[in-house]
């Protein structure tokens, strides 16, 4: 009796698997399309020709008028390229730069040794990393987090640094594949024009992939810039951060990094836990969780106040903020599709704190900052400032 149930359940075992339905073949080929935008500091650093230093002080502080664009193609096929590769990504005559943009197959990298061990000039650093969260007036109680590195073992991971983890879920896109290309490369890096627009139908044609094709319509351009900028302070100390909302913005992070004369380095993020913001692609669907984590401000948020503490920790910093984009999804087919598509959106933005003071207001209706005579300071050493940021900017 018991014989004949073991078979019995063989049997029905053997019926399901019989009866599952067989999965759709994956696509043969993955085209990925990154859209980005940038504004403040960091655009207008690769306008293709040298600010001067009012223009530098302007987009520094969030001003001026510098938006760049820029986009990144990845091609992935599961089909192995032939001995000479080609594919091309042809664009619509708005984005002005010709018929159509090369996607290079990179050549096969020789791999270098893995260093082990550390540097043999390298010291233990006898700073202290001070970890500040939350948009507000005032922070949280438990605030900053402390991590000091002369009183950390080597090889040990500081306390605190593994709640700064991001919480997100990120996706990268392909880097390689039997048959891969991308652009921008060493055959072609030009900048993409300011007035370009991505508009129209975009077609995808090599020798190792089928052809792709989708069109982008009203909404699905570049995003705008954000117009990023200090907004003035609060009698507590506090900083605004204000900036322009953008209608394809699923939500919005901040993120700073500073220091002070003490050689203190400080990290704020806009999130309400320790966690540091990612800000680069996040699918719209991860954006909605950690807003309600949290993590992210909501696409309606316009504003973010620098708590008082964070502003007085470091008078001077870079921050850097992104309105994450929305996704457009293409298919060859419903089912069992030979090829898809994903076009993702983001705009970012930095500026330099404090250079709304510096350059003596101007914004938002503020009094301009009557003048001080220079007085000699005493110097101290420290490891990073507002020096340090600006020397290192490699202007064109």
């Amino acid at each position: 009796m018991k014989r004949t149930s073991v078979v019995g359940a063989g049997m029905c075992a053997a019926i399901v698997i019989a009866a599952a339905p067989a999965k759709d073949p994956p696509p043969i080929a993955n085209y990925w399309m990154d859209v980005a935008t940038t504004s403040g500091f960091g655009a207008g650093m690769t306008g293709g020709g040298r600010p001067n230093m009012s223009q530098v002080m302007q987009m520094m502080s969030g001003g001026g008028n510098s938006v760049g664009h820029t986009i990144d193609l990845r091609l992935a096929s599961k089909t192995k390229a032939p001995p000479g590769p080609k594919a091309d990504h042809w664009i619509p005559t708005g984005l002005q730069m010709g018929p159509s943009l090369p996607l290079v197959t990179p050549a096969v990298a020789k791999e270098e040794p893995v260093p082990t061990g550390m540097p043999t000039q390298w010291q233990q650093p006898k700073g202290r990393m001070l970890i500040y969260w939350g948009c507000g007036e005032h922070v949280s109680a438990g605030q900053p987090t402390v991590i000091d590195f002369s009183k950390l073992a080597p090889g040990k991971v500081p306390p605190g640094m593994a709640s700064m983890a991001s919480m997100a879920k990120a996706v990268s896109g392909p880097h390689s594949a039997p048959g891969f290309g991308h652009w921008p490369n060493d055959r072609d890096s030009r900048a993409v024009p300011a007035a370009g627009s991505l508009l129209g139908a975009h077609k995808v044609a090599g020798n190792y992939s089928p052809d792709i094709g989708f069109s982008l319509a009203a909404g699905q351009d570049f995003m705008p810039g954000l117009g990023f900028r200090e907004g003035g302070g609060l009698p507590s100390g506090a900083a605004r951060l204000n900036w322009q909302p953008s209608a394809q913005a699923t939500g919005y992070a901040l993120a700073m990094f500073g220091s002070n004369q003490s050689g203190d380095v400080i990290m704020w993020s806009s999130a309400k836990t320790a966690s540091m913001a990612t800000l680069d692609y996040l699918a719209p669907a991860e954006v909605k969780r950690l807003i309600a984590a949290g993590t992210v401000l909501p696409p309606s948020a316009n504003e973010c106040l620098l708590p008082a503490e964070v502003a007085a920790a470091a008078p001077a910093g870079m921050v850097t903020m992104i309105g994450y984009g929305p996704e457009v999804n293409f298919a060859e087919a419903p089912k069992a599709p030979k090829w898809t598509a994903k076009v993702r959106y983001k705009t970012t933005a930095s500026l330099m704190r404090g250079m709304h003071g510096m350059m003596g207001g101007g914004m938002d209706g503020d009094e301009p900052a009557p003048s001080q005579p220079q007085q000699q300071q005493p110097k101290k050493k420290k490891k990073f400032g507002l020096g340090d940021l600006i020397g290192g900017v490699p202007f064109p």
